[in-house]
Order: structure tokens, then C-alpha cells, then sequence
């Protein structure tokens, strides 16, 4: 015995894989699968929002695929330094961009996110690959990825260049940490 949503998934073949694919973790592809089940048919609006999501499903693939890679692992290591030092929320100020790890109980548990130094998140890196919103330009995607290839060197310069720690934004004022470009506890702290 075929159900409503066998017989409208041959008429409608990549809403019904999508809606298929999604019902078992997404409310909405669930409601959808029992209003197929239940009348046989989508309304056009309903219809219309499945389109649309898988839509937006092949822009994310397809910006994922085409994301720049990146490697953190030098932003990685110091910020695992942080934490067994006893920084909570460690930052790192790096060029015009503050990097921070995500909360690890958020919906990014092993992102870092990059925003500018005026406080507007740019995006985030995720599995070596980065994802910035829509304004951000190739530029100044491309400068994210130099400066978090080497965080010493971006620390140190960020902290000659503003007389500021990269890591903790007091003013440096001790001689050694001016010509080191970042505080003394927090260079030790970050391993550096």
C-alpha cells in the first residue's frame, strides 16, 4: 500500500528527498512529512518554502566548498595554553581582528570567531575552513587567514603598533613587554 507521500514524492523528487532527509531533525520537515501524509499535497506556500530551502542548502554546500582553508592550529595551541593558565574566555588581537574559541556548550563548540577590532563579527573558522558574512571582502578575508598563519608575529605587531597587549588590550608599559609587543604574564600565559 503506497502512503500520500510515496505517491507525491514521485511527482516531486528533490522536495521529497529534502523533506525526507530533514524530518528526523528538523520540526519543520517533520510537519511537512504529515501534511503529505495526512492531504496528499503541499499548499503552494509550503511547496514554495521546501524549494527554497533546499535552495539555501546548495549556496551553503557550494560556499563551503569554496571557503578559504585556513590553519589555527598556532591560534589553537595558545588559546589551550590560556585555558590550563586560568583564562576563561581567552582573545587574541591580531592585525584588525579579534579572534575568541566559541563557548564549547554553544552550537559552535570547536569554532573560533574572528571579528574586527571595532567589535562586528566577521565570521568564523570551522574544521580549517573560514566562513565570513556576506560583506566581508576577498581582501580582508585573505588578510584573517595571514595574520592567524603566524599569532606571535601578528601579536607582537599588533602590540608595537597600538602600544597595547594583543592578548589582554592593557597599555604595555614596562620596557621589556613595549619591545616584546605583549605583556609578560600574558606572553607566559599563552605560551609564548
Amino acid at each position: 500500500m503506497q502512503t500520500h507521500f510515496t505517491q507525491w514524492s514521485e511527482q516531486y523528487v528533490p522536495e521529497a528527498k529534502w523533506i525526507e532527509s530533514h524530518a528526523d531533525t528538523n520540526s519543520f520537515a517533520f510537519s511537512l512529512r504529515q501534511a503529505v501524509n495526512r492531504w496528499g499535497r503541499l499548499t503552494p506556500n509550503q511547496l514554495f518554502a521546501v524549494q527554497r530551502c533546499i535552495a539555501r542548502d546548495a549556496i551553503a554546500k557550494t560556499k563551503a566548498e569554496n571557503a578559504p582553508v585556513v590553519s589555527l592550529e598556532p591560534v589553537e595551541s595558545a588559546f589551550d595554553k590560556a585555558k590550563q593558565a586560568g583564562i576563561a574566555r581567552p582573545k587574541l588581537r591580531l592585525g584588525e581582528f579579534v579572534f575568541s574559541p566559541a563557548p564549547a556548550t554553544g552550537k559552535n563548540p570547536n569554532a573560533i570567531y574572528v571579528k574586527h577590532s571595532a567589535g562586528e563579527y566577521l565570521g568564523k573558522v570551522v574544521g580549517g575552513r573560514l566562513f565570513t558574512v556576506s560583506t566581508v571582502s576577498p581582501e580582508v578575508e585573505a588578510e584573517i587567514v595571514s595574520v592567524a598563519h603566524d599569532p606571535l608575529s601578528s601579536a607582537i605587531a599588533y602590540g608595537k603598533k597600538f602600544g597595547k597587549c594583543s592578548v589582554c588590550a592593557r597599555t604595555l608599559t614596562d620596557p621589556e613587554s613595549i619591545a616584546r609587543g605583549v605583556g609578560s604574564i600574558c606572553a607566559e600565559r599563552f605560551g609564548w
